[in-house]
């Protein structure tokens, strides 16, 4: 059976040929569209050379910033069978370089610089020249598509260490209508698209959920505040997919600068968004802000609209089709169990759009992860349920902090921190600095007989293995970490 997804594209495609698909702010370039009969086109023409010039069940690495050739590298590597592995463009050389070796991806497609780091260990690179697709003419036929496709995305490691994630197609088919259905997409609206496409939430709400509903995602490449409250107050922009910090940005930037006009839909995910950063962005923009939960392993899987009755700003609303929720004791993790509605405990999901498995890092096949029992995924987050089915997290079990919207492992960074071999032992901690703004803190312990090590050669020493978010931004040094009597730090103390 063919991805659905792919059929909305040629329906799409059929239906509204010269509808704007795609359109990229000025960031990005000049501003370039795409229609769906374009994009349709472009789509099948890198499909064939994919095909062509790569093995079955090939891991295809896609790695550009929130462009035109994200959406074309994307379908077209699904609409050819093969498997598609978002990484993040800005990635360290070890970053990427680790993600393709324990995917065993066999080519990647994306920046230039991405690409030269991969092509020295050997992966292949597949040219996209979007210019001369767009050139060429090419039928809209419906080729022989494959049912295997699917999806690899790295997990911020939120009950435990990072890990690659598979998502068959079904759960992508899923997702994309769920998120279409729950956010009320039509095809004429217009997503603009913020938030990392190469990330669970972008792929979801970027890329994913706008082509199944038909509807124009207009792309930035960063987030520059200046810019995204410009297309909000003077564009034609509808749905805002965001997280807090975005949000708290936004209300600062544009305080006066005057109501968005087409904005009907505002929405928050990646951490729990205060309420007075949803009231200062609803009193510059006129909109109040929902919030939508999901993560890498299970897809989105709640929305919570301000348009319905009761709406609650502290919660991330009501599952979305086909979603099951139940709160569980921490201590037994037992789903068959569930906690009654307002008792807090660990959230445990059952989804459509849910993991097949994590990749294992010997073999490289999919074996099912020790948090899903029953069907459920238990996701290491606190929350409880209302009377009505609605979820509010209340925090999380694991060492898992929001920086600018995206996760960090904490352990991650100590790993690193660790590796410099002035540095005896390490702990990072989240340090708030307004209600949406975490930076980093790193308390390091030297070890004996150093005591020329500073901050910045540690900052420095970092670079080449860390993504810039995970670099602490404040970095002390004691004499000696509060350590228990087997020598294990003790977070809780400091």
């Amino acid at each position: 059976m063919a991805l659905r997804l792919i059929e909305k594209l040629y329906a799409h495609a059929r239906c509204r040929p010269e509808a704007i698909a795609l359109r990229e702010a000025q960031d990005c370039g000049d501003g370039r569209t795409l229609t769906y009969g374009r994009l349709v086109s472009a789509v099948e023409y890198f499909s064939e050379v994919l095909s062509t010039n790569l093995p079955d069940h090939a891991i295809v690495m896609i790695a550009f910033h929130n462009r035109i050739e994200f959406f074309v590298a994307y379908y077209a590597t699904l609409m050819a069978g093969r498997t598609a592995f978002p990484v993040h463009p800005s990635s360290s050389v070890e970053e990427l370089t680790t993600a393709a070796m324990r995917s065993r991806a066999h080519a990647v497609v994306g920046e230039t610089a991405v690409c030269d780091a991969l092509c020295k260990i050997g992966r292949r690179v597949v040219d996209l020249d979007l210019p001369r697709l767009d050139s060429s003419r090419v039928d809209n036929r419906r080729s022989d598509m494959s049912d295997s496709a699917c999806m690899l995305l790295q997990s911020s490691g939120t009950t435990g260490p990072p890990k690659i994630v598979e998502r068959r197609g079904p759960s992508l088919d899923a997702v994309a209508a769920n998120v279409a259905d729950a956010v009320k997409l039509t095809p004429q609206d217009v997503v603009l698209g913020v938030v990392p496409a190469c990330h669970s939430y972008g792929v979801e709400n970027v890329v994913l959920g706008p082509m199944w509903a038909g509807c124009q995602a207009t792309l930035c490449r960063d987030f520059d505040t200046r810019q995204v409250a410009d297309e909000l107050v003077g564009g034609e922009t509808t749905v805002l997919p965001g997280v807090p910090t975005m949000f708290e940005m936004l209300a600062q930037t544009a305080a006066g600068a005057g109501r968005s006009s087409a904005l009907r839909s505002a929405y928050s995910a990646g951490a729990i968004l205060p309420p007075a950063v949803g009231e200062a962005f609803t009193s510059c923009f006129g909109v109040r802000v929902g919030q939508l939960f999901g993560m890498t392993e299970i897809g989105s899987v709640t929305f919570n609209d301000p348009a319905d009755e009761g709406f609650d700003p502290q919660s991330v609303g009501l599952p979305m089709a086909g979603v099951c929720i139940r709160v569980v004791a921490p201590d037994t993790r037992d789903v068959t169990a569930p906690l009654p509605p307002g008792r807090e405990g660990e959230v445990a999901i059952a989804a459509p759009s849910m993991l097949a498995g994590y990749l294992r890092d010997d073999d490289g096949t999919c074996e099912t992860p020790d948090d899903v029992r029953e069907g459920y995924f238990l996701t290491g987050d606190l929350g409880r349920l209302d009377d009505r089915g609605r979820l509010t997290i209340t925090g999380r079990l694991k060492l898992i902090v929001d920086v600018g919207g995206q996760k960090v492992n904490l352990q991650e960074v100590e790993r690193a921190l660790t590796a410099h071999p002035a540095v005896g032992a390490c702990l990072v901690v989240p340090v708030p600095v307004s209600e949406t703004i975490v930076r980093l803190k790193a308390v390091v312990e030297r070890r004996s007989g150093n005591t020329t090590v500073s901050a910045d050669e540690l900052r420095v020493f970092l670079r080449p293995k860390l993504s810039a978010h995970k670099i602490p931004r404040m970095i002390e040094f004691c004499d000696s970490l509060p350590k228990s009597p087997t020598g294990k730090v003790l977070r809780q103390v400091l």
